[in-house]
């Protein structure tokens, strides 16, 4: 037994790579923090159209479309709130410049993956963080910002903190969902939450593709909800087989490409997102994970 254990040991440590922690996650965590909380009452969802330099450059057919895809999303969130006797009012807006044009930013690596890959999840993160803000001053400085009598001007936003609460005062809502929208049709990527575990720095989304299932289901991330597949934030296997199993239609498994109105809302999920106030003691492993994280 002593011979196995050890083995067990020395494979570990071969296939960590150095410099890695396995940190132990509980998707509880994310519940009531950062900028989205629970999914309820006034919220704005506004998208940011990015073009990276290896993503497919954003038209205004594209554009158009997306935002349509939104829409649906919106229209299935709330639904889905309605089913549950939640208050849910959604307002989207969204940032292009005249004649549709978008902000220009490569990624930090060649896509979102890629990224994660080749430094690891933590500088990972940190990259994306460099990224986004940039991003968010960029779109800030072509913000409208309507001056008032004895108070002084007011700087436009130059970060995501400052975008997200310019958004929130001007829209008079409670929460925002911030989205980077990435064109990669025809181009195989994923989509990342960021920032959804932590208070640290704005939580906000990274979307690769305009279906309606993948964008309600990264605006269900930011409010708590934890991936049933395997992903950044998921990676046992036994849980995940499981899961699947108990919930074949929910939202958080792989919603790649599935057709929004044959998926739904668990009563697993719905205790993150705080559509309610307790949950069922045989979910209480499964709202745990460890993740590789360096």
């Amino acid at each position: 037994m002593k011979i196995v254990i050890r083995y067990t040991i020395l494979l570990l440590i071969l296939i960590i790579p150095s410099g890695s922690m396995v940190k132990r996650l509980d998707y509880r965590s994310a519940k009531e923090k950062n900028v989205c909380k629970d999914l309820r009452g006034r919220l704005m969802i506004y998208c940011i159209f990015v073009d990276s330099k290896h993503t497919t450059p954003w038209t205004e057919y594209d554009i158009r479309s997306t935002l349509d895809s939104v829409a649906i999303a919106v229209t299935w969130l709330k639904s889905k709130a309605v089913e549950n006797n939640v208050e849910l009012m959604v307002k989207t807006d969204y940032w292009v410049g005249e004649e549709f044009t978008t902000v220009n930013k490569k990624l930090p690596d060649l896509s979102i993956q890629e990224t994660l890959n080749s430094t690891g999840a933590k500088k990972g993160f940190e990259k994306f963080n460099k990224w986004s803000n940039s991003i968010a001053k960029k779109a800030g400085i072509s913000l409208y910002m309507e001056k008032k009598d004895g108070i002084r001007e007011i700087k436009k936003p130059q970060n995501k903190e400052r975008l997200v609460a310019y958004l929130r005062d001007t829209y008079m809502v409670e929460s925002v969902v911030l989205i980077y929208m990435l064109n990669n049709y025809y181009k195989a990527d994923v989509s990342l939450p960021v920032n959804t575990y932590s208070n640290t720095d704005i939580e906000y989304a990274i979307i690769s593709y305009k279906y309606p299932s993948e964008i309600a289901k990264n605006i269900l991330n930011l409010y708590g909800a934890a991936d049933m597949y395997e992903s950044t934030y998921r990676t046992n296997k036994k849980k995940i087989e499981k899961l699947s199993a108990m919930f074949p239609n929910e939202i958080m498994l792989n919603p790649y490409a599935k057709e929004i109105n044959t998926l739904m809302i668990s009563d697993y999920t719905k205790y993150l997102i705080g559509w309610q106030k307790d949950y069922n003691p045989a979910y209480e492993s499964l709202y745990k994970d460890k993740i590789i994280f360096y």
